[in-house]
């Protein structure tokens, strides 16, 4: 993996799609390249969730002229790479994080617009008739210390008073008659789902082609000039004139883009791997016969679903640059082992890496300036399945000018500037090497 947000320009659209079992499952549709000039009232730039489910909401209002470009194809960065977790949160604040940070009423409005992000994926997923393996079933937090599950075990009652939640929790007796799972104390299970996340992606940009957005492919945005009429974006073979922008490209954003984006993130990786499929009899061992989606409390989280055609999904960290991206397979392939020993001589099918977007403070952000017609939506931190779709419409509707939107930090505020964002990666590989020390990993 040669693109690296910290240091290439862009995308290279010639760059071949990643090798993921996601493409090797999937035909995504073709765009083409953006040639010549072009006028629109609403630009977004980047083809993943956020972007295409904005296009939709844009046309599906008929605001004006929508115009999506991506710098390769839709859904080539995060919305094509991750592990297709459909989980109600986003950012790496859990509920009663949120509630010590704002208050409980904030943390509860917060909390209601992550509950309806799976709501309106799945919606969205049935209305448009998109084909995407969604598979229900149980969700795992696996508590990887005794603390961890007593935590988990003592907090139930207050997420389910405040917050609704259907957790319940399973000592480590309970959790092994489910899971033959290694180094953990115990786990809380609630729904969740699990989906082909390439597959979404490329039924939404069809929906969103289909309701009249003009999308192109192979067509970076190399800079962004603001002018009384509003904007001119450029790109290799053109250039967009529109009156709005709204950015959606994520931890795939051109470098130095935009003031209201640079330093507003960090770009990291997460590397994932799948197993070839898993026999009857291993799958019995492990004690998954069903589709399920787990993930544990390290601090450097491993996560893990049983795929459809029963091949085991695993992830984690991945490297610190774009260059060592394969360098982590070993590492992760162990991990993976230390919880399922009978995996030890399971041959890898793929494996691959893609980069996620980390705001300083741990919260997404969907926000709009209107004194500038620009507005962005990024910060998921690993964690934007549902939440990145539904960003994409609230993202839609502040540049349509709703005021209706609940009032909260993730709209209100934009994403605070990282300090010393050049040793951003120093840090990083500090947090790393301090992780592998406490949590032995």
């Amino acid at each position: 993996m040669s693109y690296d947000p910290l240091v290439s320009p862009a995308v290279d659209s010639s760059t071949p799609a990643p090798d993921t079992y996601w493409h090797a499952t999937s035909q995504p549709t073709s765009f083409e390249a953006l040639d010549g000039a072009h006028d629109t009232d609403f630009l977004i730039i980047g083809g993943g969730y956020t972007g295409l489910s904005a296009a939709l909401e844009l046309t599906e209002k008929q605001s004006g002229r929508v115009t999506l470009i991506d710098s390769h194809s839709m859904g080539f960065g995060c919305a094509g790479r991750n592990a297709g977790f459909v989980l109600s949160g986003s950012g790496r604040l859990g509920p009663l994080a949120l509630a010590k940070k704002f208050g409980p009423a904030t943390a509860r409005a917060i909390q209601n617009e992550y509950d309806e992000a799976v709501t309106q994926l799945l919606q969205h997923i049935e209305t448009y008739d998109i084909a995407c393996d969604v598979a229900p079933g149980p969700y795992y937090k696996l508590a990887h210390t005794a603390g961890q599950a007593r935590s988990q075990t003592n907090s139930l009652d207050q997420l389910a008073g405040q917050f609704g939640s259907q957790a319940t929790a399973l000592d480590r007796h309970a959790l092994q008659q489910q899971l033959s799972v290694k180094g953990f104390y115990g786990a809380t299970v609630q729904p969740g789902y699990g989906l082909n996340p390439l597959k979404l992606a490329d039924g939404l940009a069809c929906a969103a082609r289909d309701s009249g957005a003009q999308l192109f492919g192979q067509t970076p945005a190399l800079k962004l000039d603001h002018n009384q009429a509003g904007y001119t974006v450029w790109t290799p073979t053109g250039r967009i004139n529109a009156t709005k922008v709204l950015i959606a490209s994520n931890a795939y954003s051109s470098k130095q883009f935009h003031p209201c984006i640079d330093s507003r993130q960090f770009p990291v990786q997460s590397s994932i791997l799948v197993t070839e499929p898993l026999s009857d009899g291993e799958l019995a061992s492990i004690g998954l016969n069903a589709p399920a989606t787990m993930m544990d409390t390290r601090m450097m989280k491993y996560y893990y679903r049983l795929l459809p055609d029963n091949r085991i999904l695993f992830g984690g960290r991945g490297e610190v640059t774009g260059k060592a991206a394969s360098a982590g397979k070993a590492r992760l392939f162990n991990a993976m082992v230390s919880s399922f020993p009978v995996l030890n001589h399971k041959p890898v099918s793929h494996f691959w890496s893609g980069w996620v977007s980390v705001s300083l403070d741990s919260l997404p952000r969907v926000y709009f300036d209107h004194t500038q017609n620009l507005g962005y939506a990024m910060g998921y931190c690993g964690a934007g399945v549902s939440f990145a779709n539904f960003a994409g419409r609230r993202l839609a509707q502040q540049a349509m000018g709703d005021t209706d939107l609940p009032d909260i930090p993730l709209y209100t505020s934009p994403l605070p500037r990282y300090p010393l964002a050049g040793l951003r990666r120093l840090g990083l590989r500090a947090l790393y090497a301090w992780a592998r020390v406490a949590e032995r990993v």
